[in-house]
């Protein structure tokens, strides 16, 4: 009765045995690894083998003579949203910020190549916009009903693309045409919409505003902190009283200059304290709302990657069934 292995089914489908994956002799992967590692070449079977050794604590990795230590693409990824991958020290924020502004400046004879590329990069953008659906951008008109739809809101991330996409042209046009100072005059407007589309990006402008909330709520906390305890107990009493009110009510409270004491019967509280723990109680709902929706989002991707390890499951058991399938024909036939 004849048989084929296990390896010569795992080849037939084009998949790495188990062999393949580790070194006979020392156990190591003969894979690269998702996390930064260690490779040398196995004194034994003369593979390269990939591998990690913590230093000392255990905490670091240690490299030895001839190893090279391995990074792989894509494990590092700045952001300004802290991932499992890293978060950014103060100085990295600076490095990162220097990446977005100026890490790809361009050199007096690429200027060209930069504003095309720009160009492309933004028109991209603009044609995916809900504002331009229906429309010819080719044609003049349709080109001008987006701008006059654009222009309804100047201080929106959109109007600022589309602002520097047009600035791109002029660039172009001015080169072309030998007037330095429009050439000039365009370029520092496009770097200035340039840099406001990059600071109004959802995520960079949420963690200035995160920021703001905060810096807010430890100065109004400092200056809380200067009050007498009896005061302090007082605040304490009304927090059922604040809670009641929706976030309309409170902002409207806190924006309006007017004073709260009167507003809410309570006659013998700093205004300034009233006042900042408003702010704070605004400041913890929206910290709340980020928290639930961080929250509801990573449960999505939960069920998700769930859904995906029950798919690739099901492929591998279908795989399985194939390969199954094929030694009993082979066993049948060769019998």
């Amino acid at each position: 009765m004849s048989h084929i292995s296990d390896a010569t089914a795992m080849n037939a489908i084009g998949l790495p045995t188990q062999s393949e994956k580790f070194c006979p002799q020392c156990g190591k992967s003969t894979l690269p690894l998702s996390v930064p590692h260690l490779s040398a070449e196995c004194k034994e079977c003369d593979r390269t083998v990939h591998f990690v050794r913590l230093g000392e604590n255990g905490e670091g990795i240690r490299a030895e003579a001839g190893e090279r230590f391995i990074i792989p693409g894509n494990w590092i990824k700045l952001s300004l949203e802290p991932t499992p991958q890293g978060k950014l020290y103060r100085s990295g924020l600076s490095f990162l910020l220097n990446q977005l502004f100026i890490g790809q400046a361009p050199t007096e004879e690429s200027i060209s190549d930069f504003v095309n590329n720009l160009e492309s990069e933004f028109g991209t953008h603009i044609q995916k916009l809900d504002a331009a659906k229906g429309l010819n951008l080719l044609t003049e008109e349709d080109f001008q009903e987006l701008a006059t739809r654009l222009e309804k809101d100047k201080q929106s991330r959109d109007w600022y693309i589309f602002a520097a996409s047009l600035l791109c042209g002029s660039i172009k046009w001015s080169i072309e045409n030998n007037n330095p100072q429009r050439a000039a005059w365009a370029g520092y407007m496009l770097g200035t919409f340039r840099g406001l589309s990059i600071v109004t990006e959802p995520v960079f402008e949420q963690t200035i505003w995160r920021g703001y909330l905060a810096n807010e709520v430890v100065y109004e906390a400092a200056a809380a902190g200067n009050q007498s305890p009896a005061e302090l107990e007082a605040l304490k009493k009304l927090e059922p009283l604040f809670q009641q009110f929706d976030e309309n009510t409170l902002n409207a409270l806190v924006d309006s200059g007017l004073p709260i004491g009167p507003k809410i019967n309570v006659k013998h509280l700093p205004e300034e304290l009233l006042r900042a723990f408003a702010k704070h109680l605004l400041a913890t709902r929206e910290r709340m709302r980020k928290e639930a929706k961080d929250n509801r989002e990573e449960d999505r991707l939960r069920k998700k990657d769930r859904r995906e390890e029950i798919e690739l499951r099901i492929k591998w058991a279908a795989i399985g069934a194939s390969i199954a399938g094929l030694v009993v024909t082979l066993v049948v036939k060769f019998v």
